[in-house]
Formats: C-alpha cells, structure tokens, sequence
C-alpha cells in the first residue's frame, strides 16, 4: 500500500503540475480524469491483490471491501467524466457520431458495473450478466471513441489505433479464451490511460 501511495501522490502532483503549466482548461481536465481513473483502480487492484492473491491477514471484511470495489466504482465514475469531457472535445474537432455513441454506450455499461459492484459488497455475489454488459459494451464503446480520435486528428495516432486495437483485441480474446470469466476489469482503464497521455503531450 505504501508503494501505491507513493505512485498515487507523485502522478497526482505531475497532474497539478501540469494543469499549473498549462492552465485548467477542457483538454487538461478530460486529460486528468483519464489518468486520474487509471490511478484509481490502481489502488482498488492492489486492495484486491493483496486480499485474493498475496493473502493479507484481513478476511473478507466489509469494510476492506468497501474500501477496494469503492477505489474501482471510482474509477468508472472517473472514466465517464472523462469520456463525456472527450466527447464535447471531439465534436468541437469535427466528430459527427461515434465519440458521442462511445460515450453514451459507456454511460450505460458504467452504471451496470456500478450496480453488479454495490450488489456484491452487500451480497458477496456477482450479478454475472450485468458484468459481461458491461464488459462487452464497455469494449465496444472505447473503440468508438479511439476511432472518432483516429477520424478527428486530435491526438496522435499511435493513441487512437492503441486504444482501436487494445478495445477489439482484448474483446475477442476474452469471449474465445475466458468466456466463463471475462471480468478484469484493469483491461477498461488502460486506453483511458493512454488517452490522457496522449492530450497531454499532444
């Protein structure tokens, strides 16, 4: 927890940084919560690291539980903002249709995995179809977006055929490799990540 502490800090004082340099303006915003949702699960994946797989002396406590799906409920809501920032972005750049569709598409996944999240703090269970929803259409939708940035010329164009590529590649291998256990959700928050990378040093 001390290592992510210390990541979680220096990325958010990079952030502040940055947003100092160049002023806070719609494209350092979109770009901060796009890093910013990638910082979250990462606290949330190391929570749930330590507790199903390095074996913490912390059982499943409600509370350590709150605190590891809270980190990645967080995330999702972070990745909505920053997508629905993105999307007035691209259309202001010349997007007719698909960064909105992106959106919207992940709008509607996000507040499925929200609820599949919140129910399974109460009740120890996944509600299973809500989650390939979302993780399908989650996909799906980041795709679009990463083709509008590929359409619009707004970031470089190695982001947009990054996330093109990471949406459709992970999709397929998780429905032919992993059909019975498609939910890792880390997969989401990387082409984000690279996302705010990208509007910030483009």
């Amino acid at each position: 927890m001390t290592l992510i502490g210390i990541v979680a800090i220096g990325v958010s004082l990079v952030l502040v940084g940055v947003i100092f340099t160049q002023g806070l303006t719609a494209r350092t915003a979109t770009a901060s919560l796009l890093i910013l949702c990638f910082v979250l699960f990462a606290v949330g994946g190391v929570l749930f690291s330590g507790r199903a797989f390095l074996k913490w002396p912390i059982e499943e406590t409600s509370s350590h539980l709150i605190w590891e799906r809270g980190f990645i409920i967080a995330a999702v809501l972070a990745t909505v903002l920053g997508l629905a920032l993105l999307e007035d972005l691209l259309r202001g750049a010349g997007d007719s249709f698909l960064a909105r569709l992106g959106m919207v598409a992940y709008l509607v996944a996000a507040g499925m995995v929200v609820v599949a999240e919140t129910m399974y703090v109460g009740k120890r269970d996944w509600i299973y179809p809500q989650i390939v929803f979302y993780v399908l259409v989650a996909f799906l939708a980041q795709a679009a977006i990463g083709i509008a940035l590929l359409q619009t010329g707004m970031v470089a164009s190695w982001a947009g055929w990054t996330t093109v590529i990471w949406n459709l590649a992970w999709l397929l291998i998780m429905l032919i490799v992993r059909p019975a256990d498609i939910y890792f959700p880390v997969l989401h928050h990387v082409a984000p990540l690279i996302i705010g990378v990208a509007l910030l040093v483009g």
